[in-house]
């Protein structure tokens, strides 16, 4: 067991955003105080460097916070070489795709946005793609031109005859995180009997509940067939290809969850506090991830919990500067926060 890691992960958690933070940036109502608030009292003091918080715009302030986060894994990884070394490979691929997603659905909407976003350098050695670059395109097809020689041109290829059309971003995301799955389960099937048990548990109960609500989305708000519906499906998890096929050929969405319930994973639901349904998969990721930081004696597992205890904390504050910017209650934005 790595116990640098495992402890420098539990030291950071330590530090996360209590309620009583939760609480007072609620009340903030706009996204300077926001910053205002993280850069007096929480261990946000150094995130947002010479960045003045007057004026600060949103796009920016979410741009330097995913940035603090990125550095915050990175400083566990760069350390730890026994576990780090594939969890950095994780980390940049990740971050990878999470901003060609985040660059497609700006190149969706036709925004014109800033776009600022520096991987640290430590990540970067394991990086492929110039992000700056692809940011800087206006159609797919530069889009693609700009993803030449990377891991993934072949799949973004595919969708290159599609003009016209808006870019089909929630089947590149599931061919892009197929690809990013088969790389990360291959990886665990070199580390030790504890870690692939423990880790492998962890991510296939989170791959099911992804699974399991992009069946109900697409049920919910499209008409479509079975062929486009499982090209939605991400091919790893616990759940039986039969199980698989059985919520796809479901005729609506209640069909689909009971389906799911049956299920030893489907159980975790009544475990969860939830309003609606689409909060269920990050409200279970959370609540597994956070069982793991205070019980797993696995140093990748600890870690893997933690960059996705992170990224849910990035949610909240990204839920909570959109409310202060937009003028949204309070109350409803509470109701997004999990923590």
């Amino acid at each position: 067991m790595s116990y640098a890691a495992y402890t420098r992960a539990k030291a950071k958690y330590g530090k996360r955003l209590r309620e009583k933070d939760y609480k007072s940036l609620l009340n903030c109502e706009s996204v300077p105080d926001v910053m205002a608030y993280l850069k007096s009292n929480t261990r946000f003091i150094d995130a947002f460097g010479e960045a003045n918080e007057r004026g600060m715009r949103r796009g920016l302030f979410e741009s330097l916070l995913r940035q603090y986060y990125i550095n915050e894994i990175d400083t566990i990884c760069r350390y730890e070489l026994s576990v780090g070394d594939y969890v950095s490979k994780y980390v940049a691929h990740k971050t990878e795709i999470d901003e060609i997603i985040r660059i497609l659905t700006v190149l969706n909407s036709k925004e014109k946005r800033e776009y600022n976003f520096t991987v640290p350098a430590h990540i970067a050695k394991r990086t492929s793609i110039d992000l700056n670059a692809l940011s800087e395109t206006k159609t797919f097809e530069q889009f693609v031109e700009a993803a030449k020689k990377t891991p993934y041109e072949k799949i973004l290829k595919k969708y290159i005859a599609q003009k016209n059309k808006q870019i089909p971003i929630t089947e590149i995301e599931s061919e892009l995180y197929t690809q990013l799955y088969i790389e990360l389960y291959e990886m665990i099937d070199k580390t030790n009997e504890t870690e692939r048990r423990d880790l492998k548990s962890f991510l296939d109960s989170t791959i099911d509940f992804r699974n399991f609500l992009n069946i109900i989305r697409i049920k919910k708000y499209y008409e479509t067939d079975n062929k486009v519906v499982k090209s939605h499906i991400i091919p790893f998890g616990s759940l039986k290809p039969e199980v698989i096929d059985e919520m796809c050929n479901a005729e609506n969405p209640k069909q689909v969850y009971d389906i799911m319930a049956q299920t030893k994973t489907g159980k975790l639901i009544d475990k969860v506090d939830y309003d609606y349904i689409d909060e269920l998969e990050i409200k279970i990721k959370y609540k597994k991830a956070k069982h793991n930081m205070y019980y797993s004696e696995s140093s990748s597992t600890v870690m893997i919990s933690y960059i996705i205890l992170c990224e849910i904390e990035l949610h909240n504050l990204i839920c909570i500067t959109e409310g202060a910017r937009y003028r949204v209650d309070k109350d409803v934005i509470e109701a997004l926060l999990v923590y």
